[in-house]
């Protein structure tokens, strides 16, 4: 359904420095139109499958936004449920990025065991929550928690991490203990950042960490798009937010030490991921004891129009549907690459006027990984 799609970033230097920054992308960002006509319930199907990446954040906010526009309520179990899966994707993303992609951007080997440990462990917590299979159940799917099974998750997922850093992750987001550990940790790209002194690589003083409710405009904005170009290029009165792990947890006393010493610069923003990992097993920890076991609710007719947001691995995604008698007649749908990779955006305003020496193309390459889209991005320096 879904053709492949990617960003190609332009770097046009004049003189000793980046000029100018253009962003091209191919992503389809009206595709969520083709679901028009469809059953709600062939719609959620779809939306983990055509999705590689984020599957499970892309259905349940699909989910999220259907029952708003039917007036469904989720009860707090649901809600429980769903959040924890919600975050165990989270962790596996960003666990991901630590253990393949960072060795990977140093030119080192990846950690590829930690990676297929965390993996693993987190495969089986949809079973966990819903044995049945019915976790995209409009108002909530047969709920029949195995709390021995999930707590035994979440510890596994711990102790991976734990193993992948070097130490406990609750420790590492400390700000003392965090310089220590990045003294005597010998992560490569870590260790790569901070012997170039590129901790403050991209920091930039119009940092505009979306609002936790996405902007106050969203929603009027999306129904009005119907050309599909605040799709393409939102923006909130002429501002174009930031989202993902840094916007999220800017006030992490972490974030804010190491803001003031380096801004929101790389160290700064591959902290966040850390924080990110910590902050989610604890929350994962947090709705586990929410859960109670819950039969599947009826199915009620559906009309009406809905907006719901998620924060996803990556930052805020909105999905936003109109439902006319029992079928979808429209749908769209706002991913985070949207705000991150805009042309004017948070990644354009760190690489303009960036210094163009023999290392600008790496130094961009691991701005770009910070930003982290949700495809491949090419760099071309003119």
């Amino acid at each position: 359904m879904f053709t492949e799609a990617s960003l190609h970033l332009t770097l046009r230097v004049d003189g000793p420095s980046v000029r100018t920054v253009l962003v091209r992308s191919s992503r389809m960002v009206q595709a969520a139109r083709l679901f028009a006509g469809k059953q709600p319930v062939e719609v959620l199907q779809l939306l983990p499958a055509v999705f590689s990446l984020c599957g499970s954040a892309q259905a349940l906010t699909g989910l999220a936004a259907m029952e708003k526009a039917a007036a469904i309520a989720a009860s707090p179990a649901q809600k429980a449920a769903r959040n924890l899966l919600l975050l165990a994707e989270s962790v596996s993303e960003h666990g991901l990025t630590i253990a393949r992609d960072w060795p990977l951007l140093a030119g080192a080997a990846p950690s590829l065991d930690h990676a297929k440990r965390l993996r693993h462990a987190l495969a089986g917590l949809r079973k966990a929550l819903y044995p049945d299979g019915d976790w995209l159940h409009l108002g909530g799917g047969q709920l029949a928690p195995d709390t021995d099974a999930i707590a035994s998750i979440i510890t596994q997922c711990r102790d991976t991490l734990t193993q992948l850093v070097g130490n406990d992750l609750d420790e590492v987001v400390q700000p003392i203990a965090f310089q220590a550990w990045l003294q005597r940790e010998t992560n490569p790209l870590l260790a790569l950042v901070t012997s170039r002194c590129w901790q403050g690589l991209g920091a930039s003083a119009a940092f505009m960490p979306m609002p936790e409710r996405g902007p106050p405009d969203l929603s009027a904005r999306l129904q009005t798009d119907r050309e599909g170009i605040y799709l393409a290029r939102p923006d909130c009165a002429g501002r174009v937010f930031e989202t993902g792990p840094l916007a999220h947890w800017y006030w992490h006393p972490l974030l804010t030490d190491l803001t003031d010493r380096f801004g929101t610069g790389l160290m700064t923003r591959l902290a966040a991921r850390l924080v990110l990992l910590a902050e989610s097993l604890r929350e994962m920890a947090e709705h586990a004891h929410d859960l109670r076991a819950e039969p599947a609710a009826p199915l009620p007719r559906l009309d009406g129009h809905g907006l719901a947001l998620t924060e996803a691995a990556r930052g805020m995604l909105a999905h936003r549907v109109v439902l006319k008698e029992g079928l979808v007649g429209e749908y769209q749908i706002l991913a985070p690459t949207e705000w991150n990779f805009h042309p004017e955006g948070p990644l354009v305003r760190m690489l303009t006027g960036a210094p163009a020496d023999q290392d600008l193309e790496l130094r961009a390459r691991l701005l770009v990984h910070a930003m982290d889209p949700c495809v491949t991005c090419t760099i071309e320096v003119e």
